[in-house]
């Protein structure tokens, strides 16, 4: 796959420049020096397409409705199409304002006025924010997202009119363009971001945007999307090799893609309330929540390690509130069952902490009387671990009083 993703020919990206309720930049290169890629959906399509294509798998351009029916599962991969989750009628918005994207091509001469011309680049400013990423060296696409209800597209305003407008609001991105032509669009696109109410049914599950969009804030969308259907395929692998398994393995898709849905659209709102804080148009106002920003839960993870390293001895004891309960998770190609700490009926349960196997370490914890103890017994049991994941796992552990100090 990667070989095949290299001879498409995608920008190689090294970072990202934002200018995020600030006008100085940001500039964030991917960690490691490893390097991203800038690609066109339609191509990165077709390269998936071929690789997927062999003499099991058969790709067609349209399917029958009656071989849904029959299916033993369906992936719904349409995107925000939604196909299965629209005919299901379980997608959801918010009942808050709607964002659309406003979509245009630029083409410049020479080299883009950036830090580095292969960013993605992001800028936010009073109705608004902009975000651009090269497809081609000299050629952008350049996205305005604004609310339609807000802007002049609610009073019969045209769409380029509206676009142009946009950009001339902007401090960096008006600058950036000013020696460029508009080449294509603007295309208007939806970008209100939706979940579902179901992720899984009978037999069908919903993948990727199909399933939920959040804020395209950055490329979270993109890396939700593939972990998705990464998850989709270990899923429907079960099914097919271990049909007893087939709720459990539905159940967990469903209560994963639900998971991550909230982590992310919680951290598109954290990243709009930073920048509320600098713009105070209704834009912004409109989409600001207050969301709980989780240092309590830091802090006590802190001290709790904190202790661990003053404390001459460990004397710990297990919740009466948790139990070690089975539950599916995720071992290879396969969803397979195994303990996980439970704390309620409805809790989907924790299996790992920071790479650590929380089961096995609250079954040993109260064996020993050191830390160290704990690490040997630990490493007899499952294999070799990080210190400081270790170190990690057993304070965030104390800190969630699933260990408690005797």
């Amino acid at each position: 796959m990667t070989a095949a993703i290299d001879r498409a020919g995608f920008i190689r990206s090294t970072g990202n420049t934002v200018w995020w309720g600030t006008d100085q930049p940001r500039v964030e290169f991917f960690q490691g020096g490893v390097r991203g890629w800038q690609a066109d959906l339609q191509q990165f399509s077709d390269v998936l397409r071929e690789q997927a294509t062999s003499d099991l798998i058969r790709v067609t351009a349209s399917v029958a409705p009656e071989l849904i029916a029959d299916a033993a599962l369906v992936l719904d991969c349409t995107g925000r199409a939604g196909v299965i989750a629209k005919e299901h009628g379980v997608r959801e918005y918010d009942a808050g304002p709607r964002t659309v994207g406003l979509v245009g091509e630029w083409r410049t001469g020479a080299s883009w006025s950036l830090p580095d011309d292969t960013h993605t680049i992001i800028e936010s400013y009073r109705d608004g924010w902009m975000w651009s990423v090269p497809t081609a060296p000299g050629v952008r696409h350049v996205s305005a997202m604004i609310d339609p209800q807000r802007s002049e597209l609610a009073r019969g305003g045209s769409p380029r009119g509206v676009y142009l407008n946009e950009i001339g609001k902007t401090g960096q991105f008006k600058q950036l363009l000013g020696d460029a032509r508009l080449t294509g669009g603007p295309w208007g696109w939806d970008a209100t971001p939706y979940r579902s109410r179901e992720y899984a049914g009978a037999n069908w599950i919903l993948v990727g945007d199909a399933a939920s969009f959040i804020d395209p804030l950055s490329s979270a969308g993109v890396q939700k999307a593939l972990a998705s259907a990464w998850l989709a395929a270990i899923v429907a692998n079960t099914c097919v090799s271990r049909p007893m398994r087939r709720s459990d393995a539905l159940a967990f898709f469903a209560a994963r893609e639900r998971q991550v849905e909230a982590r992310y659209s919680s951290a598109a709102r954290l990243f709009l309330t930073a920048a509320a804080r600098e713009h105070r148009e209704a834009f912004w106002a409109d989409r600001v929540v207050e969301i709980e920003h989780g240092a309590d839960a830091t802090a006590a993870v802190q001290a709790a390690f904190e202790r661990l390293k003053a404390a001459p001895e460990l004397r710990v004891r297990v919740s009466p509130d948790i139990t070690i309960s089975p539950r599916p998770y995720i071992d290879g190609h396969e969803i397979a069952i195994g303990d996980h700490i439970v704390s309620g009926d409805r809790d989907s349960g924790t299996r790992y902490l920071h790479n650590v196997n929380v089961p096995a370490l609250i079954e040993l914890a109260p064996r020993v009387t050191t830390v160290e103890e704990l690490l040997t017994a630990y490493l007899a049991r499952c294999g070799a671990v990080d210190l400081h994941d270790f170190l990690m796992g057993l304070s965030t552990v104390i800190a969630r009083r699933w260990l408690v100090s005797e």
